[in-house]
């Protein structure tokens, strides 16, 4: 019940590593049906506390199996050892958050007359499919996998096409703590993903991905009259004013851009710079994106590992000459041409930086999912909060300042489903995220996840004496 398939690379020197076919229609159909017996089989009315327990054992799987889970990761996604195994740890955290949420009261009751019990419930809403991407393999799935079983859901993952075997093996290994058919995987790429979404006995699909994907997903899942948890894309803006502390703001910008080599949803990509400081804090961001090593996975000294694919790389080069080409400013590490950065035959890129590119250019509008950050001059407030807003995405803003009146004002003013006030990129197992606009819909982690994975339900209970 397998298809073609695609080879699975090493983005670090383009080899292959293995070959995973993808999964056919039958295959498909067949995770479904295992995931829909589980379901009705028991693990919808099992005890939160039983489900809790299962997921504290998948959590000290996921420990337990960590340096094989990061080198995985490393491997195929081309992350450098530390960031590999943090987010293997973070994704254990996560596990035991949930395993813990598992048991959190949920409902209200409510004021009823003689003989009559009022009040609400959630119900889980029955298989789940979690669409995962190539940013985080692991990270993500886990964060999907984990609140949907929390809730007394079952799951099909579908891992992105490109890195798909960290989460094989997370679910082959969770085949020994969790019952037959709660965890299913099947594989491919978008056609594997509209088997899922069109599949009747789907109860619900939560995607992370492209904004035009997320649109087809969306689309798909109407139809069926599926609810939908969507996190895409995004063109963060961060704020930076003259009274900022410029150092540690040059600091986190330059985290903002270049981290996970510029493959992160809320990478903060559109920098606003007031007009008084603009060159020298541009200058302190570059000096800093500079001392970034490009280099091998494996090489402890490695800030930037490669992006996931050659088409990624030419896409982010297309999009810097089109900036260069119209009149920005490419600023790059000394010694270095351009984004290109060859190293073997793997797919790396240097951070680089367009100073004042056009408002219409790809560069200021567009996801490049790459080291690139734009950059844009203010002289006031109110000109500061209309260049964050010059987007249609919504994910997430940082804005810096040492005036706490402003911190106060703008931070309620930026329009992102996560703002960060002089600091970027924070993220605890504990807070609930999401977009706005073009970003999406429906929250990952945290509480207001059980919105997503559950239904509520009001119930009348009747308790009438016997004549």
């Amino acid at each position: 019940m397998t298809g073609a398939g695609r080879a699975i690379l090493d983005p670090a020197t383009g080899r292959a590593l293995a070959h995973v076919p993808d999964t056919s229609g039958p295959g498909v159909a067949d995770a479904v049906a295992r995931a829909a017996s589980a379901f009705h089989d028991g693990w919808a009315d099992t005890s939160p506390a039983h489900r809790s327990g299962h997921l504290r054992e998948l959590a000290g799987l996921l420990r337990d199996d960590r340096d094989a889970l990061a080198a995985l990761e490393q491997g195929n996604a081309g992350k450098p050892t530390a960031r590999a195994v943090g987010e293997v740890e973070f994704a254990a955290q996560v596990v035991d958050w949930f395993a813990a949420a598992a048991r959190y009261p949920v409902g209200e009751t409510y004021p009823a007359g003689p003989g009559m019990r009022t009040y609400t419930d959630r119900v889980p809403v029955g298989v789940c499919a979690a669409i995962a991407p190539n940013n985080y393999p692991l990270l993500l799935a886990v964060w999907k996998i984990a609140a949907a079983l929390a809730y007394g859901n079952t799951v099909v993952v579908k891992p992105a096409p490109e890195t798909p075997l960290s989460t094989r093996r997370l679910v082959e290994r969770a085949a020994g703590v969790l019952p037959a058919g709660v965890l299913t995987a099947v594989y491919g790429g978008a056609d594997t993903g509209r088997l899922l979404c069109d599949h009747p006995d789907i109860g619900m699909v939560s995607f992370t991905g492209s904004t035009a994907a997320g649109r087809d997903v969306a689309r798909r899942c109407a139809d069926g009259l599926k609810p939908v948890s969507l996190e895409l894309g995004g063109k963060s803006p961060v704020v930076v004013f003259r009274d900022a502390d410029l150092d540690e703001a040059a600091r986190a910008v330059v985290t903002g851009f270049t981290g996970n080599t510029g493959q992160v949803c809320v990478a903060g990509t559109r920098l606003m710079v007031d007009r008084a400081v603009h060159a020298e804090f541009v200058g302190r961001v570059a000096e800093l994106a500079a001392a970034l090593r490009v280099g091998l996975p494996q090489d402890p000294a490695t800030d930037l590992g490669p992006l996931i694919s050659r088409a990624a790389v030419d896409r982010a080069a297309e999009v810097v000459d089109e900036a260069e080409n119209r009149g920005a400013k490419a600023i790059v590490p000394p010694g270095r041409s351009g984004i290109r950065h060859e190293l073997g035959g793997g797919f790396f890129v240097n951070p680089v930086i367009l100073d004042g590119p056009p408002s219409d250019s790809r560069a200021w509008r567009e996801e490049i999912f790459a080291p690139v950050l734009s950059v844009a001059a203010f002289d006031t407030d109110a000109e500061a909060l209309a260049l964050a807003h010059d987007t249609a995405y919504g994910l997430s803003a940082s804005v810096w300042t040492s005036d706490a009146h402003r911190a106060e004002r703008f931070g309620r003013a930026l329009r992102a489903g996560m703002v960060w006030v002089n600091t970027w990129g924070d993220t605890e197992e504990s807070v609930s995220v999401s977009g706005l606009g073009q970003s999406g819909y429906g929250r990952e982690l945290g509480i207001h996840a059980v919105e997503g994975y559950t239904r509520p339900r009001a119930v009348w209970v009747a308790h009438r004496a016997r004549g």
